[in-house]
């Protein structure tokens, strides 16, 4: 066969691998989240991948007084606004016992309502601080589980993770199991900047 036919069989050979090759470099960091978290912890279908099981309330928040001065937001302007919380067990296990080890850090949700449609999510767990700062390390970080089981060679892929990322095991570390939902401690994920009204 000429130098041709081998350059034409090595041309097939690449388009017929980039189809996969090109679908993984599309999926996303949620995505690749996401297929991650399943690895580990099982397909539950119509439950969420992460903080699968948990309870959702419905009530009021009524800003105080001072929270007027401190930000122009409408959930602060005096009026009780609507929200949705949603108290949850950290895994994918949606039949998770809420006392067990595995269930921290648990969540907290909130969606305030107000009239003016401005609506505004805080997501929060009990961690003091979470353990990685972008998605693309928290992602990683539940590779490396994946990758980490038993047979794993030491030092292992979250062991290495852990080493190249000091903050996670000292973050992982301040999970405590609450005594109930409502004596936890929730610290924020995402930072929020207050823009007063001045």
């Amino acid at each position: 066969m000429g130098e041709g036919g081998r350059r034409g069989e090595h041309h097939r050979g690449a388009q017929e691998r980039a189809p996969a090759a090109l679908a993984q470099e599309a999926s996303s960091t949620a995505e690749q989240t996401i297929a991650a978290m399943t690895r580990i912890f099982g397909e539950h279908p119509g439950k969420r991948s992460n903080h699968a099981k948990g309870v959702v309330v419905e009530g009021r928040f009524t800003p105080s007084k001072e929270a007027a001065t401190l930000s122009k937001a409408s959930v602060f302007a005096g009026a009780a606004v609507p929200v949705t919380v949603r108290f949850s067990d950290a895994t994918g296990l949606p039949q998770i016992p809420d006392g067990a080890p595995e269930a921290n850090p648990h969540g907290l949700s909130i969606k305030f309502k107000p009239a003016d449609g401005a609506e505004m999510d805080v997501v929060t767990n009990s961690l003091k601080f979470f353990p990685v700062a972008t998605g693309e390390e928290f992602r990683d970080l539940l590779v490396a589980i994946t990758k980490s089981g038993p047979d794993a060679q030491k030092p292992t892929p979250v062991e290495q993770f852990m080493a190249a990322h000091p903050n996670a095991p000292k973050a992982l570390a301040t999970a405590r199991t609450p005594s109930s939902f409502g004596r936890q401690t929730y610290n924020g994920v995402n930072a929020f900047v207050l823009v007063d009204a001045a």
